[in-house]
């Protein structure tokens, strides 16, 4: 396995519950291993005292509990598949061949944008770059930081470090924020980031880091599946340059998986191939890899997130409306308004989109705004919808739970299904 985090650890988690007499071999280039990258924003902002808190378990209980061969500081160089075989650098920077029979590509995603080299340049996507960052932070001498890309994790960290207390601008090469969201939802984000005091910036493609007013520079202008090891080796790369596999991960060579953020997936309802760097498909995509048995499969994504921003909850599933209509559907959206709690109990708004086929008067995608809290449950509930292919009228007559201080009596998603069943 070349990999230790989510998609690489699930594999070698699953071919080891398949097998236990596999020998095992897990490289990991980073000092970590088995963490929640989603973690990180928590411990920027202060709110983790140590890093240590987002690993999922100690390297030790890989090596003694699953018996996984896990060595940390382990680089791959080069890769040769007609020879089954990987180059890789240690620790001490010395250089050796490892030679195996099946072999499990996890190498996750790498920053897109490389500025040029300088001080206090920081990313912020790894466990390494959360430890640089937030030594120089506890250094002193920063107090305004330019956040360079408002994708998930730009948005995030922005908020992070704002809630550190430093003075932070955000900038975007493009017009809107959360793009995958319509924008309908999303329209009056940057006025509260605003509010926060975080600066936005948008429509300002940074190509350089000259003329920025900051102390420091956080990188957070895309990733881009970490397959040049493949291309190199001639592995076929599929979707924004992800490695192509099968539903059973494998990929163009017979020997080799590949899982995770490196890795292309399919979307549900599309069947088309994409990218999608999200934490429960690579955990998903390293358990059909390493279990390597044609019985389980692996069925795509719809690209469930829900993200906390601002004082509020976004989350998707599905597709957008613009995604929807470039896909061929003949799509429309229903957006309701509505509460999470009872009416008569002070409740929290919340506000849902139904993208639905006119034609087929079935589900595409549902997003949600909402207070915190509010959006995750019913979020995973629409996301259970589509993957089932319910129609509108099913899901008009969902038997959901009722208690006036955690929901209402007519769920927001029932609401809108009943009113586009209605048209």
């Amino acid at each position: 396995m070349l990999g230790a985090n989510a998609a690489g650890l699930s594999a070698a988690s699953r071919a080891r519950k398949r097998d236990p007499r596999l020998r095992i071999t897990v490289l990991e280039r980073g000092p970590a291993a088995s963490y929640s990258n989603c973690g990180l924003p928590y411990f920027l902002s202060g709110r983790l005292a140590s890093l240590d808190a987002l690993r999922t378990h100690p390297v030790e209980y890989f090596r003694d509990r699953r018996g996984l061969d896990l060595r940390l500081g382990h680089e791959a160089l080069e890769l040769e598949p007609a020879r089954h075989r990987v180059l890789v650098r240690d620790p001490a920077g010395d250089e050796s061949w490892f030679h195996y029979d099946r072999l499990i590509l996890a190498t996750g995603a790498v920053p897109r944008w490389r500025p040029e080299p300088r001080r206090n340049v920081f990313a912020a996507n790894s466990w390494s770059d959360a430890v640089a960052l937030d030594a120089a932070l506890r250094a002193g001498g920063i107090r305004r930081v330019a956040v360079v890309g408002g994708g998930y994790i730009g948005l995030e960290t922005a908020e992070a470090l704002r809630r550190r207390g430093l003075d932070v601008t955000l900038y975007d090469a493009h017009a809107a924020l959360l793009r995958s969201f319509d924008p309908e939802l999303t329209a009056a984000l940057p006025d509260r980031l605003a509010a926060l005091g975080i600066g936005v910036r948008l429509g300002v493609r940074v190509q350089s880091l000259e003329g920025l007013d900051a102390d420091a520079v956080i990188n957070c202008a895309g990733l881009r599946p970490s397959s040049d090891l493949a291309r190199a080796a001639g592995l076929a790369l599929g979707a924004s340059d992800a490695i192509r596999v099968d539903d059973l991960q494998q990929t163009s060579h017979p020997a080799i998986f590949a899982a995770g953020d490196c890795a292309q997936t399919r979307h549900r309802l599309t069947s088309a191939p994409l990218w999608m760097p999200l934490a429960l498909p690579a955990n998903q995509q390293g358990r059909v890899a390493g279990a390597n048995d044609p019985r389980l499969r692996c069925p795509g994504a719809l690209g469930t997130l829900v993200v906390p921003l601002a004082g509020c909850d976004f989350g998707r599933t599905g597709l957008s409306l613009a995604q929807a209509r470039a896909a061929g559907f003949a799509a429309a959206a229903e957006e309701v308004a509505a509460h999470a709690q009872a009416s008569y109990l002070d409740p929290q708004p919340i506000t849902l989109r139904l993208i639905y086929d006119t034609a087929a008067r079935r589900p595409l995608g549902v997003q949600l705004r909402g207070a915190p809290g509010t959006v995750a449950a019913r979020l995973d509930t629409a996301a259970a919808v589509l993957a089932a292919g319910l129609g509108l009228e099913q899901i008009e007559f969902l038997d959901s739970a009722y208690q006036p201080a955690l929901a209402p009596l007519y769920e927001p998603l029932t609401i809108a299904a009943h009113n586009a069943h209605q048209r």
